[in-house]
This record gives structure tokens, C-alpha cells and sequence, in this order.
């Protein structure tokens, strides 16, 4: 087998760390390639668009990380596009970012069909400079047989190191790679894993006799990422321990960004979604019902825009229903049944209703809580004894949960309305700046000097004013109506949990024992969202009688 491998973990890994990367690390790798006898390490891009400085590749900078001699030669890659301004190649801006060969010896040039006209021009230049040239055709799955033929035509007399094909949108299978390169001016592939097909597509382009093929270390690359160095390695030969160490090294990124073959991007790779969406898209923090709705919208987007992806993204939003059993008033509260039925399992049906079940959590410090959730197949966070509230317990679940919007829904409202939820949902995306809370006149069998009962007071743009357990607001002359009632429903943000977070009640809230206080004495802006239907929350055990009539 004599094909020559060209590693671009740097390059191609860069879409995930913006092209900076650990020094050491780099050392690493390069000694590590080198040393299992990798023929060219493609270091990043020499670039006038914005990144990390692998993202320029400047020849003193990589001198000063690759201090060492190496047998592999050293590349980096230019795309065709940033350097054509106004249908011209824009030359002075090539000489101002690409000085003569010194540390490099290959430059790689990767155009779309509609740009190769320029390739010849480009070509001279980097080869006037001193570089061996390889040039690469991206969206080849996209690209006819006749504009194919048309890329080698114009590039067979330019005495490259290479020409190249790259499957962008992992969309081939090995026949079309086998069609393909019986043109047979083409000896050079780029494969995107995105259908679990590209070391297979690279087996098949080494019997059709290509002599180059690019991998990355455990994939690493744009999207779903690439085959894997190791794979093209281990089958050339056999692999040493020090790449070994840095496959460790490079297996907790992946863990932590998440490249690699998944459903959505084998829906990707069939349909020609261009990598950077489903990128984006597998690092959102969106459900995967929210996921697939995305991806239907955006089949053949072979272009990357990223302004259409945040027309379609949504907000991923999670209902996080605290629930704690030493309640003061009534001990054991949420597994109070009701026709049966533990109390805590109404509330995250209703929740369920609202968000879908992968979206509801219910965080306890009871392991009897915990095991009846769990039993019905709701997720669970384990929180501490010390939680003063329950916002606070939704604070510190929201530092395990993964989401943009944290519903808390009280364990004790099981009349709650999941319309309401997701009401307070939408009126949180129109307003990022603010806490949600919901709020409903009293009914007719409800107190207003009932101390359990908080009530609200609002301006005239349903922002929060204070609340009370006192009635509120109060006349000197005759009985108020519509007085508004707090209903438990609050959509915070992450950063406005942790804000509300401190162990420590402020004194207002201390005094009036309401937790939403807290957050007008911190400054934390409220808005209330009034809800229609009967809701009536679960103090005391005499309640229970109250809300199973309710509800019966």
C-alpha cells in the first residue's frame, strides 16, 4: 500500500477551538505524526479572515512551536475565496500574508467549481514563492461529471503535488468514489464521515489509485469530522504508543465538543447540509425533537449561512420542578397522593405536556422522591439538603442540566396548566432581560387575608412590584377587586438562576417568606404573565382534599 498520508487535525480541528490550540499538545502531535511516519502535517491556514493564530499560520510563530527538525513536510491551506476580491486575485494580498517557503514546503489551494478559474493564477504565485502546490476540489458530491472533468483540466499542466477531491457534506458512497476517480488526473481525497462511510470511501480511493489521503486524529475536522488518522495508519502499518497518547489526549476534546457520526448528521451527509449547520446545531443546546425540526429546514443548504441558522434555531427550554420532602408545613408533601397517584407525578405530567418528558427534571434531595420519578421515567438531579427555596434547588440542578430557558414549576401546584408553561416559555424568548413569573385573580373561594397565599401588585406593563402574603393592595375606602395571586410559574435564564443563587434569603424576602422578592431586591427585573385557569397550590395536608375536588 503506497499512498501518502496528510494529517489536518490542526487545520480541520480548528472550526471547533477557533484555531488555538495547546502548545504543548501541538508539539505533541506533530513529534507523535512524524514519528509514525505521516507525510505532510497541514498545520492550519495562512488566512486574512478573523481566528487564532492557526488561523494565520505566521511562519515565525510556528517556527517557535515546531523548534525541531521533521521528516513529514510542513503545509498549510489557503481558500480560493479570500483572496479574489471583485473577480480578481487580489496578488499584493496573497505576498502581504504568504511569504517565500521557509518552515512550510506545501500549500494546499481548496476551491469551490465556481472558483477555479482563478486556480492558475493563484498556482504561479505560491510556486514562484517556493511551494509545492496541491490543489483541492470541495462539494464534490455537488459537482457534475463534466464540471469535474472541467477542475482537471485546468489543473493537469501545473505541475502539482497533488489534486485533490473533498467530500464536504460526507454525501459519497464508495461506488460514486470509484466513479469518480477513473478520472484518473485526481489522486488525492478529503473524507467527512458523516454516513460512517469514509474510511470505506478512502479504501476505495487507494484502489483506484490515489496516492494521498487526508485524515485527522480520531476524526477531528469541521462537522462530523474526518476518517481517522489512526484508521489510515493502523492499515498502512502498524502504530506506535506516543500517537496512542495523544489519541487519549484528543478523545476528551471530542467528548467535549462532540464531533463524530450521529443520526442527524447521517441526515446531513444524504441530504447536502452544509457541515458547519449541524456543527452548530449538535453543540446547541436544542431537544432532539427541537433538532429534527431544524434539520428538515435545512435540506440542501449547501451554503453555510449563519444568520438562516439563527432564524430556525430555537431556545432549548427545560421544565426543572423542585421537590423537596421536609417541608415544614407537610413533610413528605410531593408524594401525597391524589386519585391515587403521587402529587409529584401530576406536576411533571402536566410539564411533560408543555416541553415534551426529555425535558422535564425533577431535582430532590429524597431518594423516595427520586426512585418514584425515576420509575416513570422522568430525568432526576440530586440536590443538596441546604437549599433554602425552591428556585434556589432549580439554581443548583440548572449547573447539570444543559438549556437556555429553566422552567420551575412548583412540586405543589398539580392543577397547573401546561399551556400556561408554555405561554411563559414564549413571553421569556421576547424578553431575555427579565424573570417570568405567573400570576391569577383570586377565585371567588379564596381569602385575600389568607397568609399562604402571596399576593401581587404590579405597573402598568405587568412588571413586578412587590409581593405580599398580606392583602394586597390594600383601600381605605372600599373592598378591592380582581386581586392577583402568585401562580408558582418562573422562567428564568441560567445566569439569572445563578445571580438569584446564594444561600442567604435577603431580608424582604425573609420577612414575607416569598421567593420571588429576592430578585426585586437584587435588582433582577420581573415580569408577570397572568394565566386564566384555576390553579391552587398544595400547602397543607388539608389542601389535598381541596385540589382532589378541583380536579375530580
Amino acid at each position: 500500500m503506497s499512498y501518502k498520508i496528510l494529517d489536518c487535525t490542526l487545520r480541520d480541528g480548528g472550526y471547533y477551538t477557533d484555531w488555538k490550540f495547546d502548545t504543548k499538545l501541538v508539539r505533541q502531535l506533530v513529534k507523535a505524526l512524524d514519528n509514525n511516519n505521516v507525510n505532510i502535517i497541514e498545520l492550519g491556514y495562512k488566512s486574512p479572515v478573523i481566528g487564532g493564530p492557526y488561523r494565520k499560520c505566521n511562519d515565525g510563530f510556528i517556527s517557535s512551536i515546531i523548534n525541531f527538525k521533521t521528516k513529514a513536510d510542513l503545509a498549510f491551506m489557503i481558500d480560493v475565496k479570500d483572496y479574489v476580491d471583485n473577480n480578481k486575485v487580489n496578488t499584493s494580498l496573497i505576498k502581504d500574508i504568504i511569504k517565500p517557503s521557509s518552515i512550510f514546503k506545501v500549500c494546499r489551494v481548496a476551491a469551490k467549481y465556481n472558483e477555479i478559474q482563478y486556480i492558475p493564477e493563484i498556482v504561479k504565485i505560491l510556486q514562484d514563492l517556493g511551494y509545492d502546490v496541491i490543489c483541492n476540489l470541495m462539494a464534490i458530491s455537488k459537482t457534475l461529471k463534466e464540471e469535474v472533468k472541467a477542475y482537471t483540466n485546468i489543473t493537469q499542466d501545473l505541475n502539482l503535488k497533488a489534486i485533490y477531491i473533498a467530500d464536504s457534506y460526507g454525501a459519497l458512497y464508495p461506488k460514486d468514489v470509484k466513479h469518480i476517480l477513473q478520472n484518473k488526473s485526481i489522486n488525492g481525497i478529503h473524507t467527512h464521515d458523516n454516513m460512517g462511510l469514509a474510511f470505506a470511501n478512502c479504501l476505495e480511493a487507494i484502489n483506484q489509485g490515489a496516492t494521498y489521503i487526508d485524515g485527522t486524529l480520531t476524526g477531528m475536522g469541521r462537522g462530523v469530522g474526518n476518517v481517522t488518522t489512526e484508521q489510515l495508519l493502523t492499515h498502512r502499518s502498524e502504530i506506535k504508543s506516543d500517537l496512542l497518547d495523544c489519541i487519549d489526549k484528543f478523545n476528551k476534546m471530542k467528548k467535549y465538543y462532540g464531533w463524530g457520526t450521529n443520526a442527524l448528521y447521517h441526515k446531513a451527509g444524504k441530504e447536502h447540509i452544509h457541515p458547519l449547520y449541524m456543527q452548530d446545531l449538535n453543540q446547541s443546546n436544542l431537544s432532539n425533537k427541537q433538532l429534527v425540526e431544524v434539520t428538515d429546514n435545512l435540506s440542501e443548504c449547501h451554503l453555510y449561512d449563519k444568520s438562516k441558522l439563527e432564524s430556525l434555531k430555537q431556545q432549548r427550554a427545560v421544565v426543572v420542578i423542585p421537590a423537596r420532602y421536609k417541608s415544614s408545613r407537610f413533610p413528605g408533601k410531593p408524594l401525597a397522593k391524589i386519585n391515587g397517584k403521587e402529587m409529584i407525578l401530576h406536576v411533571a405530567e402536566k410539564a411533560e405536556q408543555a416541553v415534551g418528558k426529555e425535558n422535564v427534571y425533577i431535582a430532590t434531595e429524597n431518594s423516595n422522591i427520586s426512585n418514584i420519578v425515576k420509575k416513570s421515567g422522568y430525568k432526576v438531579v440530586i440536590t443538596s439538603d441546604s437549599c433554602l427555596t425552591g428556585t434556589d434547588r432549580v439554581a443548583e440542578a440548572s449547573y447539570e442540566i444543559n438549556a437556555d430557558i429553566f422552567v420551575n414549576v412548583q412540586g405543589d401546584e398539580p392543577m397547573i396548566d401546561p399551556n400556561d408553561i408554555k405561554k411563559a416559555i414564549k413571553l421569556k424568548q421576547d424578553n431575555s432581560n427579565y424573570v417570568i413569573n405567573c400570576m391569577s385573580k383570586l377565585h371567588k373561594d379564596e381569602d385575600p387575608s389568607d397568609k399562604k397565599i402571596p399576593k401581587i401588585i404590579c405597573d402598568l406593563q405587568n412588571n413586578l412590584v412587590y409581593s405580599s402574603r398580606n392583602s394586597l393592595p390594600g383601600s381605605k375606602d372600599s373592598k378591592v377587586n380582581n386581586i392577583m395571586k402568585q401562580v408558582c410559574i418562573y422562567a428564568f435564564s441560567k445566569n439569572q438562576l445563578h445571580q438569584f443563587h446564594d444561600n442567604k434569603k435577603t431580608p424582604l424576602e425573609y420577612y414575607e417568606d416569598i421567593e420571588i422578592i429576592r430578585c426585586i431586591e437584587k435588582g433582577i427585573k420581573v415580569k408577570m404573565m397572568e394565566v386564566n385557569k384555576i390553579s391552587y397550590a398544595v400547602d397543607y395536608p388539608s389542601d389535598i382534599k381541596i385540589v382532589t375536588k378541583l380536579i375530580n
